[in-house]
């Protein structure tokens, strides 16, 4: 790890301690009723692998130290484990899937739906 890889560690892990900490004595800040917050680390992105496949190598390197199982569906890649209401996951998502969701996306401005009167 390397020095620069290794601060960012500390200072993310210090945060969240921090939010924590803060959360804790003070019971009228509100927290999310419903869902999981979410630590995501994009291993093309957030770690050393530079190719496709290096990141969903990374991916499963993950999943391993979570001791879990990753998923692969439409190019999503995904290793990840829940602490309480918090998940801290690993993704990848293909360029393959980026470029479809892309495609599909094209189309949007194409359609237009008449508006429901009253609504």
């Amino acid at each position: 790890m390397s020095p620069a890889q290794h601060h960012r560690r500390r200072e993310l892990i210090a945060g969240l301690r921090a939010l924590a900490t803060f959360l804790d004595s003070h019971p009228h800040v509100p927290v999310p009723r419903y869902g999981t917050v979410r630590v995501a680390v994009h291993t093309k992105y957030d770690t050393d692998a530079t190719t496709e496949p290096e990141a969903i190598a990374e991916v499963e390197r993950i999943a391993a130290l979570l001791g879990t199982t990753p998923t692969a569906e439409d190019g999503h890649h995904v290793a990840g484990a829940e602490f309480g209401s918090v998940r801290y996951e690993a993704v990848l998502i293909t360029q393959a899937a980026m470029e479809r969701r892309a495609a599909l996306d094209s189309y949007r401005d194409a359609i237009t739906l008449d508006e429901i009167e009253g609504v």
